[in-house]
């Protein structure tokens, strides 16, 4: 409950307006009653409808609990139609018992962004109070935010400034049509004989912007008549400009002969959109892309990781394939020295110069008389050891390379989902930064056309030569352009923020596949290794059967001729008789070209010296 009063250290018996207080929702408004002024004038005008009851009840907009009301706002309300309000003075009757001259004053009381301007009409030019004649224009009250908070004050004076007799009514209580308004005194009892013949129009606000819909509305085939008469006298006179231009359309020769068809006409060919409009549109339309997979991988950062990778991985195998040639180098010399142990022995001999002792190693006879048996099966013996022990290390060391290069990998696509997030994250952070600085040149943009729309409307108002229509003009202009600008830069925050949403989501998905992408390589990886760990044992075989071709030629190439015909049985086939008596004829004759070749060097060197 709010009460307002006047203030008690006053001097004076004046009141203060009532309106500004009603506008607010004021539930008491006390005023001092001994003075007949405009603010009681008022008052006691509001409740004249009502019966003189002193309650009124508030407008149903002031009671909704979800409804905000401001009385300062300057555009609309919310749910409420703005009014227009037309008043034209036609005559008077019987206003006073002197013959005066007199005029009449229009005027509004509302919200503070109602219209404010009081209207008057000239002086009547000569002395009549019994029948005075104005008919000037309507005094237009454009923009009535709430009619129900409004009332209309009409006031007649005489030339010098003495009242005659006044009208308040609420604009709620407004006909439109020819009206007979009876006069009240300051006092507001009625007056016997004075009264104004007024026409009054009450009507809905439109814009100007809206005029030329609601006249179609309201008249459209006068509307449509003038609009085709309109656009007949555009073409004809595009037309006219374009031959003044251009002579050369529509299947007129130009100056070469050739007939030209460039205008937009029946015969010619359709003109192409603007790049500026088609740019345009396509901005509008395209949803903002994020950088996929493939685009991160063939980043050059991207590239450099996998180069460094693939340096660590031939480094890797070129270690293990250093370690597995040693090995093999190693197992085919102690293969040598078995072969060499049963094929050979070594005994002094003459030497051709007394100052060096040479050697020369000949066949045991032993060995090929009596006890090559015996020989063959030691041999044997030690030779399938060493072929174990070979199969045993290479195996080992063909597990230890497979599991380091599968570590290895696993670490590299660590190292990949890592730089591939670290680089996505990056392009999405430019992504969206790009996706703001577009949107903020695009709002930039849009407003300077705006203020230049609004600076070509204001110029055309200024064209007006009446002075409250421009500055009525300008107003609502001003305010259309408030509202459009406002609702302008909604929209492109809400198609910003959807677009941003949609590449945020986008970008998401986009880092949830990469996450996936180390679970794939890690499973691919450990598929590699699975299958070359299965893959071993034969690699393994066939090492050490390259390795003891060296040391068994014969076997080899036997074995090469009984391939074909043995597929699959020599794998399984144990290896025994490693050490033959074929093999030792081999190795002895081997043996002794390679004895005879060295004292023939030694020999030549010695004789040199």
């Amino acid at each position: 409950m709010s009460r307002i009063y006047p203030k008690g250290t006053r001097m004076d018996s004046s009141n203060y307006m009532p309106q500004m207080f009603w506008n607010v929702g004021c539930q008491m408004v006390a005023l001092n009653f001994q003075t007949s002024d405009v603010p009681m004038q008022q008052n006691m005008a509001l409740f004249e409808f009502n019966g003189q009851s002193g309650y009124l009840l508030k407008h149903d907009f002031m009671r909704r609990p979800d409804k905000h009301f401001d009385p300062f706002s300057v555009d609309r309300i919310d749910v409420v139609v703005a009014s227009t309000l037309s008043v034209t003075i036609i005559s008077g009757q019987f206003l006073s018992e002197r013959s005066v001259k007199s005029y009449v004053e229009v005027e509004l009381f509302g919200l503070p962004g109602d219209p404010k301007r009081r209207y008057r009409t000239k002086v009547t030019p000569n002395a009549n109070s019994i029948n005075p004649i104005w008919n000037e224009d309507p005094f237009v009250f454009e923009k009535i935010l709430m009619p129900e908070l409004a009332s209309l004050r009409i006031v007649v004076l005489e030339e010098g400034g003495k009242f005659i007799g006044h009208r308040i009514i609420p604009v709620t209580a407004v006909c439109s049509g020819y009206h007979h308004v009876c006069l009240r005194s300051e006092s507001n009892r009625p007056l016997t004989m004075p009264s104004l013949f007024v026409y009054v129009e009450m009507k809905d606000y439109v814009p100007d912007s809206w005029a030329d819909l609601t006249m179609a509305l309201s008249n459209p085939i006068k509307f449509f008549n003038a609009h085709d008469k309109k656009m007949k006298n555009t073409d004809a006179n595009n037309e006219k400009s374009i031959l003044e231009k251009d002579p050369s359309i529509n299947g007129i020769p130009n100056i070469l002969g050739s007939y030209c068809t460039s205008s937009n006409g029946p015969g010619g060919a359709l003109i192409p959109p603007k790049e500026g409009t088609m740019k345009e549109a396509a901005k509008l339309m395209t949803e903002p892309q994020t950088a996929s997979i493939e685009e991160i991988q063939q980043m050059k950062n991207f590239g450099k990781l996998l180069k460094k990778q693939e340096k660590e991985l031939k480094e890797l195998e070129r270690k293990m394939t250093k370690r597995k040639e040693e090995l093999l180098q190693k197992y085919t010399a102690f293969f040598t020295e078995v072969v060499s142990q049963l094929g050979r022995k070594e005994m002094p001999c003459p030497s051709r110069t007394p100052r060096r002792k040479s050697y020369r190693i000949v066949l045991d006879e032993s060995i090929t008389k009596g006890n090559a048996a015996e020989l063959t099966e030691n041999a044997d013996n030690k030779m399938m050891e060493l072929k174990e022990k070979l199969e045993e290390e290479l195996l080992h060391l063909g597990e230890e390379q497979y599991d380091a290069i599968w570590k290895k990998k696993d670490q590299h696509a660590i190292e990949k989902v890592a730089k591939m997030l670290q680089l996505a994250r990056e392009k999405q952070t430019s992504e969206l930064k790009a996706l703001k600085e577009s949107w903020e040149s695009d709002t930039k943009e849009m407003k300077k056309k705006l203020e230049v729309k609004r600076l070509d409307k204001i110029q055309a108002v200024t064209k007006n030569p009446d002075k409250s229509a421009q500055e009525r003009l300008k107003r609502e202009v001003n305010n259309s352009h408030i509202q459009e600008v406002v609702k302008a830069v909604k929209h492109m925050n809400e198609k910003q923020s959807r677009h941003q949403q949609v590449l945020e989501a986008k970008q998401s998905t986009c880092l949830g596949k990469i996450k996936e992408k180390e679970s794939q390589l890690q499973q691919e990886a450990f598929a590699e290794y699975e299958n070359k760990m299965k893959t071993i044992s034969a690699e393994v075989q066939d090492s050490v059967k390259n390795c003891m071709k060296v040391c068994y030629p014969l076997e080899a190439d036997t074995a090469k001729r009984e391939a074909p015909g043995a597929s699959g049985e020599g794998d399984q086939r144990p290896c025994e008789n490693l050490v033959t008596p074929e093999t030792l004829r081999y190795a002895t004759e081997v043996v002794k070209e390679d004895v005879i070749r060295d004292e023939e060097t030694t020999y030549a060197q010695e004789s040199r010296l």
